[in-house]
């Protein structure tokens, strides 16, 4: 149904220029959360995955060639209304013209659990802490264009369908399947059945190599680039593997007590289930991904955390490489994986690098490990 306004400050396009992504997730009614898709392609990936369409703005000239998709927006939502504004109105919205005329919103879909995410999966990925919303986005994409099956996100990772998220995965948020790992193991020491040996200890009384690099030296695969809305990465060092606090600017908002001085150093921030990040006090709290590794290891999957450890294999790996069923768990390059999470996996891995380089972006180094596994147990894909 098309309906001509004069003006963006019509109360009716709030949805597109004025609420916050927090806001659109409505915490206190969560039947009425919506998510904005940003182009033409986007809004057709959430069609197709089945998402119910709200509203659309659309720009007077795109009208005829937005036909097709306007179309199956009135078939699967018979009514939805097409908002069209006067090309000097639209240019008051910032970057309106980089999303090929046209921002729809559609119903939130009801959250999976961590079973139901990864029901039939070979290849999950795991996020942890990863804070940054390009980089959530892009790993997406990296997962649905590489043939992983399923991602969960820890606790305080951001939401993947968050506006930016959304726009950089060009949609595939809507494609693969996605959980938030509950945050009932935080605080809680990961404990192994007694005389349980972890699959690295078991590769190196082998006798094999465990894939250690060969030519080049193994590098650190986390990464946030989590400079804020630049995508730059954060850090070109390596990383350190415990959790001290997150670097982003909201996190440091958060952090901020009401008298404006920041949060004792033992206190940690992390985000609620609608990525709203809150205070808590005391060092014992952990926000990381080490209760859906133990989940994942229940429901049959080898379980392998992206970080630089001394006994850490190569992705070509025989224990991979014939695993039936494989998650990878990637973290930050500013802090790294929680110790609690390295621990709980079955072993660590690497990506051997050369020139110096010790490090990738976790949107590049995910895209890596899911090429080189994607293949198995039939012919292995060379990961380089």
């Amino acid at each position: 149904m098309i309906i001509r306004l004069e003006t963006l400050d019509d109360a009716r396009l709030d949805v597109f220029a004025r609420l916050t992504d927090v806001q659109l997730r409505s915490r206190l009614e969560p039947e009425r959360a919506i998510l904005i898709a940003e182009s033409d392609k986007v809004a057709a990936r959430a069609l197709e995955a089945g998402l119910q369409p709200v509203s659309l703005l659309v720009g007077e000239k795109w009208l005829q060639p937005l036909s097709g998709l306007l179309d199956q927006v009135e078939a699967a939502a018979p009514g939805t209304p097409v908002f069209v504004l006067p090309p000097e109105e639209l240019q008051r919205l910032t970057g309106f013209e980089l999303t090929r005329g046209l921002l729809a919103t559609f119903r939130r879909p009801a959250p999976l659990t961590v079973a139901q995410a990864v029901e039939g999966a070979r290849l999950v990925a795991v996020l942890e802490n990863i804070t940054n919303h390009t980089n959530v986005g892009a790993i997406f994409r990296s997962a649905a264009a590489l043939g992983a099956d399923a991602v969960l996100v820890s606790p305080a990772c951001y939401d993947p369908f968050y506006r930016r998220a959304v726009r950089v995965s060009m949609g595939t948020v809507f494609q693969i399947p996605w959980a938030r790992i509950p945050a009932d193991g935080e605080g809680e020491d990961v404990q192994r059945p007694e005389g349980k040996r972890t699959e690295r200890e078991t590769m190196g009384e082998d006798g094999a190599d465990g894939g250690r690099s060969r030519g080049g030296d193994c590098g650190t695969l986390f990464g946030t680039g989590g400079a804020g809305e630049s995508g730059e990465d954060e850090s070109s060092g390596r990383g350190g593997m415990g959790a001290k606090g997150f670097q982003s600017a909201e996190y440091e908002s958060a952090r901020k007590g009401s008298g404006g001085k920041a949060a004792s150093g033992g206190d940690r921030v992390i985000l609620a289930a609608d990525g709203a990040p809150s205070v808590h006090r005391g060092a014992t709290v952990r926000a990381g991904a080490a209760a859906g590794v133990q989940q994942l290891q229940r429901l049959g999957f080898t379980v392998v955390a992206m970080a630089l450890e001394e006994d850490s294999l190569q992705l070509s790996a025989p224990l991979l490489q014939r695993a039936p069923r494989v998650a990878l768990v990637f973290g930050t390059e500013g802090v790294g994986l929680e110790p609690a999470t390295i621990a709980a996996c079955d072993a660590t891995v690497c990506i051997p690098m050369f020139h110096g380089v010790d490090s990738l972006n976790v949107a590049a180094s995910s895209a890596v490990g899911f090429y080189a596994l994607k293949g198995r147990p039939g012919e292995a894909l060379p990961c380089f």
